[in-house]
């Protein structure tokens, strides 16, 4: 065990040197052990009183309770100090416990008798409140804690096969864990989501239990939960107090685990009890016994205390954990509440705030304050046109003093006539009824008002669906359906939020209390689970829940947007996957066994293609096939009338691009020339890919040289198809008269240029000698004649030739 020695430094000076390096020795609880191996130190050490037993504290294990450590002096002065700041912390809210008293009345789980101003007045509440409140419970509840489980991993930073693998082993557990292992998990979350509706604050709380080593989360009702008036949040608070009650069985098991002080518990006091509590007991119709001798009221205050004998040498207040009775008398237990290692100190956090609406301050508001005066004008409403009802149905008056009625304190019953003693003989003037009226229209407007009022306030969503005389186009539905739930959609952000804080609560504590390797039992085998698996450095664990798809409706149309895309070009998409995503969108447990087998893709002659295309089987094109055969085949097959599906359509068009691709690949390696590119080009794609990038630019090149190549084939064989060719002798012919038209435009220019060359010379010649002009002009007809001559005898040379052959 670790010793702390206190010393004043400015008593007495020090002489001896301060030992560094192999005489200090750094231990488990983060103290330091100091070893005195000079005599005149030690000497010197005693002489100063540093080993008297007054100046040695016990600092104990860094896990220990350490109100075992203090005197009870200290205990007490500690326990002033936080019954002080506790009652500061219960007086500031003393006005939120009485709205909390308005909450369960207006809720109407009880008729209320005494509500009205006489006798036998209705007592009844208008359920928009309670109708608000289990609406938003259950659509909650459904979206945090589905069947399959309520959590989901992603990946930190670049994603790796170890990483994916780690991801999978710890959303498997904590699903495992929070329906199995923790089975108040569930119900815990369902009551926290009902509180939450109704008085917009609730908390949760998840430790672990030593007595059951695994563990607990509970649910905190706001009234038991009081924090520092001056927090925003938990994180930053200087001070929550958990107020709980435990009996002392379990005093007593927490005192032989070593979490408590084995000390006596005074348990002979009257527990106090909110104004809400009190009404949730005679709602239910049970009462607090008279007398307690079992339980006794625990304060956990989660605080930072400057605590005597264990002070921060630089004065903060560090994070303790402190278990003592309400009336202040006892402390059972105080902890450090940071991780040993973590140098910063910062505290360990086990409470998560859930909250509807952010309020103005700590707390937050749920439907009490958004919609609790329009419950009451509502209730009010209802409770008037009922007493105008029975005044109307059952209306009283004035009688004369001497009529004597028969049996006058029973009803008269339908069809009865009572007999009666009227003094004056004329019972109408021995009666008069006072002229209560019917209920009030204006009234009801005003109650149907409220309560709508009220309800489009809570979940407009409803409103939408109901007041839709049809639905019209899907878009315009699903706008209107986003439109309405825009609330609920922002709540539930902070509900998944807070429900993240809540699982990394737990992600930690099975970090640290989980052994290095964790095996489970599952429906169909053995998992197991590392203790460093829950490092969240690497991966992150969140609610499956979807922040941004609130309800079941917007995933489901969301998925039939998508499917609705992926219908248009199905060969582009993953349609089996949309499919299951959409079955999961819906909850259908086990998809797969909706969905057919796979059929292995069919490759035959065009014939039998085309009739398994009918039936919606799988098309494979293989490269030795006749890929003009089979093109054409289906291309007919897809004009016939009679065959013209548009499945059947998708199927062939998706086969026909696959022997297009083929017979493309096909005539580009024959118009290369060289074998080695020939072998690349018919490669398959992938290792075509893994080529270096010298390899790739060579058969690009060689490609660009054939492509015009096997243009040119494309084009004579679409004209071959198309009947567009002439007899190839003719053919031939035609090509041989291009060429010597080219031959005689080619003469023709030569025949130009000589002119331009002549008449340059003429200019030259004009103004010597104007007689020559004659002779050039013959000279140049000449020469013009002379070549048109030649350019025709090599045209007919040509045709001849060719017609010989």
């Amino acid at each position: 065990m670790a010793i702390e020695k206190q010393i004043d430094l400015f008593e007495e000076e020090i002489s001896t040197p301060i030992p560094t390096g192999e005489d200090i020795a750094q231990m488990e609880d983060g103290g330091v052990e100091v070893t005195l191996t000079d005599q005149q130190q030690i000497d010197e050490a005693e002489a100063m009183g540093l080993f008297d037993e007054e100046n040695l504290v016990d600092t104990g294990a860094f896990d220990a309770n350490l109100a075992e450590l203090m005197s009870e002096e200290d205990l007490q002065s500690v326990a002033n100090d936080l019954d002080e700041g506790f009652q500061r912390d219960k007086d500031s809210r003393s006005e939120y416990d009485e709205i909390a008293e308005d909450g369960i009345t207006l809720l109407g789980l009880q008729y209320d008798d005494s509500a009205g101003a006489f006798p036998g007045s209705a007592g009844v509440t208008h359920p928009v409140l309670a109708q608000a409140v289990v609406k938003f419970q259950a659509k909650a509840y459904k979206e945090l804690f589905p069947t399959e489980g309520p959590v989901r991993t992603r990946i930190m930073g670049v994603q790796t096969q170890q990483k994916i693998e780690q991801a999978n082993r710890v959303r498997q557990f904590l699903n495992w864990q929070t329906q199995f292992q923790m089975p108040e998990f569930g119900p815990e979350l369902d009551k926290l989501l009902f509180n939450v509706a109704l008085y917009g604050t609730s908390f949760k709380k998840t430790f672990w239990d030593p007595s059951l080593q695994r563990p607990v989360t509970e649910f905190i009702k706001s009234s038991d939960f009081f924090v520092d008036y001056y927090a925003t949040n938990l994180e930053s608070a200087e001070r929550y107090t958990h107020k709980y009650l435990l009996s002392k069985n379990e005093i007593k098991k927490m005192q032989l685990i070593g979490m408590f002080r084995d000390i006596d518990i005074d348990t002979d006091y009257d527990l106090e009890e909110s104004g809400a509590k009190e009404l949730e007991n005679e709602i239910v119709g049970v009462s607090k016994p008279t007398d307690n001798d079992e339980y006794v009221s625990i304060l956990e205050m989660h605080v930072n205390i400057d605590l005597p004998g264990f002070e921060d040498q630089d004065g903060l207040k560090l994070p303790y954990i402190v278990h003592m009775t309400e009336d202040g008398q006892k402390v059972l237990c105080i902890r450090r509440n940071w991780d040993q290692q973590d140098a910063m100190k910062k505290k360990k956090m086990f409470f998560t705030h859930f909250t509807m609406i952010p309020g103005l301050g700590f707390y937050g508001y749920g439907y009490i304050h958004l919609i609790g005066g329009l419950t009451k004008t509502a209730t009010s409403s209802m409770r008037q046109l009922l007493d105008a009802g029975t005044f109307a149905n059952l209306p009283g008056g004035f009688k004369a003093h001497g009529l004597r009625v028969l049996a006058p304190d029973e009803p008269i019953a339908p069809g009865e006539f009572r007999e009666v003693n009227a003094p004056a003989g004329d019972l109408s003037k021995s009666l008069q009824i006072l002229p209560f009226k019917e209920p009030s229209s204006t009234l009801f407007n005003l109650m149907d008002y409220a309560s709508k009022l009220a309800s489009q306030f809570a979940d407009s969503t409803d409103n939408v669906v109901d007041n839709a005389t049809n639905y019209g186009p899907v878009g315009t539905t699903m706008a209107l359906l986003e439109q309405s739930s825009k609330l609920f959609n922002a709540v539930h952000k902070r509900l998944h939020s807070a429900q993240t804080k809540d699982l990394r609560i737990l992600t930690r504590l099975d970090s640290e209390y989980l052994p290095d390797m964790y095996p489970y039992e599952v429906a169909g085998g053995a998992q197991q689970v590392f203790r460093q698996d829950f490092n969240l450095k690497s991966i992150d664990v969140i609610p499956v829940s979807d922040p941004n798809m609130p309800t079941e409706a917007h995933r489901i149309a969301k998925i039939n947007a998508i499917m609705s895309i992926a219908q248009q070009n199905p060969a582009a998409y993953n349609m089996e996957a949309i499919g299951l995503e959409l079955f999961a969108a819906m909850g259908v447990e086990d998809p797969q066994r909706y969905l057919k087998q796979q059929q292995q893709p069919i490759s035959a002659d065009p014939i039998l293609e085309n009739m398994a295309s009918l039936r919606g089987a799988p098309l494979q094109a293989q490269p030795q096939q006749n890929h003009d055969a089979h093109i054409i085949v289906h291309g007919k097959f897809m004009e016939d009338p009679a065959y013209q599906s548009p499945a059947v359509q998708q199927l062939l068009i998706s086969h026909i691009q696959e022997h297009l691709a083929m017979k493309y690949q096909i005539e580009m390696a024959q118009m290369v020339q060289d074998p080695q590119a020939q072998q690349v080009i018919m490669s398959a794609p992938q290792q075509q890919q893994q080529m270096p990038m010298q390899m790739q630019n060579d058969i690009a090149l060689a490609a660009a040289n054939a492509a015009d190549k096997v243009l040119k084939l494309d084009e004579e064989k679409a004209k071959i198809m198309s009947g567009e060719t002439e007899d190839p002798q003719q053919e031939q012919i035609e090509i041989q008269k291009q060429d010597l038209a080219l031959r005689a435009k080619k003469q023709m220019d030569i025949v130009k240029m000589h002119k331009d060359k002549m008449d340059l010379e003429e200019s030259k010649l004009i103004i010597d000698d104007e007689n020559k002009d004659e002779d050039r002009k013959l000279k140049e007809a000449q020469l013009a004649v002379k070549a048109t001559n030649d350019a025709m005898k090599d045209a007919e040379k040509m045709i001849y030739a060719t017609r010989m052959k």
